[in-house]
């Protein structure tokens, strides 16, 4: 096949999976079935084209509009996507000539007629033309506002870190968020060790996890040796300070990854009760558990916002790693830019406290309940943390770093909670509690 008519199938199949994205589609669970049919050359450029235009959404628009005689609030769904598409392409991918992303971009839109594709073109070679006249929201009058558009982050939540960390930490998270993340593994200690498997795989130890690796290398998702992991994910279960032989309980445990995690913590030896209130979802874990050669997994179907089918007073240790709003992690996650709510903040937080306060019953005493979050919100973090504390006088919160490698000691803020964050880090960012019932 030629090499133009292959790039044109994977710009395609990029359209095809942003289009499926807008319409409320998740990138990551879509994504490998878009690029089905693609060589690995294409299925790279049509991976880089799909997450750019997530990350940089609100300024390619923003600079669309500029270029335009029809705003973007008001165009045509693929044309629109189209136009990001190009004007991605030009302004972030160096190697492709403005000519072929042009051309290459028209013709996306061609069978619509030729109206569209002459729009697609005038629209794109001004913007080829004119990229230095961009005008911005003056950024000395309107910081939120310029921040928004320049780093492609909603008015709302640019408004909500501004305030809480002021304009300069908020923008470098900003332009963390942004930022390709590193591919990290973390290493299955059952079957190998990380010193052999940088031999078979190559890679470098990463800066805190103890069982993770940073590789350059595309990664196998079937592979037994690895678990495809973010590092500070990793730490998590660290936290609980697990030991063979425990009864562990893991309330929203799909798709298997901390999990797994904590089996090969345990050594394979014990009992870890992996619960999701669907039952499809745990299919993932199980897939997972097999694939690693961990046998110390059930599965349960149960809503952990209700009584649990188990004694209060039953587990040795207890992980709830909670649904959250994600705005941790959006730099792996872009589309939950155009996702989120101000208000699911406050949705979440219910459902985070309802979740906390029934869990806490089926814990021993002497033992850990570990409360995460993928999020640094207040409300979804602290905020759920000390209200359950107040409420409770027979937990006691437990220092994170007891648990982590002394690596981590930066990590573990004057309150003793986990911490990361991506400007600040590298990693995505977590919070993590741990409760200790008394």
């Amino acid at each position: 096949m030629e090499k133009g008519k292959r790039h044109d199938n994977a710009r395609l199949s990029a359209l095809k999976v942003l289009e499926r994205v807008e319409a409320g589609a998740y990138v990551d669970i879509i994504l490998d079935a878009g690029l089905s049919g693609l060589d690995e050359a294409d299925a790279g450029l049509a991976t880089e084209l799909v997450y750019g235009v997530l990350r940089w959404k609100g300024r390619l628009d923003h600079i669309i509009d500029n270029f335009s005689s029809i705003k973007t609030a008001k165009l045509e769904r693929r044309v629109l996507i189209a136009l990001r598409l190009g004007a991605y392409q030009l302004l972030f991918l160096d190697r492709i000539p403005a000519r072929a992303a042009i051309n290459e971009t028209v013709n996306l839109v061609k069978s619509g007629g030729e109206r569209k594709a002459g729009f697609v073109n005038a629209v794109l070679r001004a913007l080829d033309a004119g990229r230095s006249k961009v005008v911005w929201p003056d950024r000395e009058k309107a910081p939120v506002r310029f921040l928004s558009a320049f780093y492609s982050h909603p008015e709302w939540l640019v408004k909500r870190w501004v305030e809480r960390l002021g304009l300069d930490e908020a923008e470098a998270l900003l332009k963390a968020n942004n930022e390709r993340p590193p591919r990290t593994v973390r290493v299955n200690t059952l079957i190998a060790s990380k010193d052999t498997l940088v031999k078979e795989i190559g890679g470098q130890a990463c800066a805190y996890s103890p069982v993770c690796l940073k590789v350059d290398s595309m990664v196998d998702a079937h592979e037994k040796r690895y678990y495809i992991q973010e590092e500070a994910s990793q730490l998590v279960p660290l936290l609980l300070r697990l030991k063979p032989g425990m009864t562990v309980l893991d309330a929203c445990a799909a798709p298997g990854g901390k999990t797994t995690h904590m089996a090969e913590i345990m050594n394979n030896k014990g009992l870890i009760l992996a619960l999701d209130k669907y039952a499809g979802r745990l299919n993932t874990v199980e897939r997972a558990a097999k694939r690693l050669g961990v046998s110390i997994i059930r599965t349960v179907a149960s809503d952990s916002e209700r009584p649990l089918p188990f004694k209060e007073d039953t587990f040795d240790a207890i992980l709830l790693d909670s649904p959250c709003s994600g705005l941790g992690v959006l730099r792996r996650a872009p589309d939950m830019k155009m996702r989120r709510k101000e208000s699911d903040i406050k949705e979440l937080s219910g459902r985070q406290e309802s979740l906390i306060e029934n869990l806490s019953r089926y814990l021993k005493k002497g033992g850990r309940l570990v409360y995460s979050t993928c999020t640094f919100e207040p409300e979804e973090t602290d905020g759920v943390v000390m209200d359950f504390l107040e409420r409770h006088k027979e937990f006691r919160l437990e220092k994170a770093g007891a648990g982590l490698p002394e690596s981590c000691a930066k990590l573990v803020d004057k309150d003793g909670f986990l911490r990361t964050y991506p400007h600040r880090d590298g990693l995505d960012g977590f919070f993590g509690a741990v409760l200790v019932k008394e």
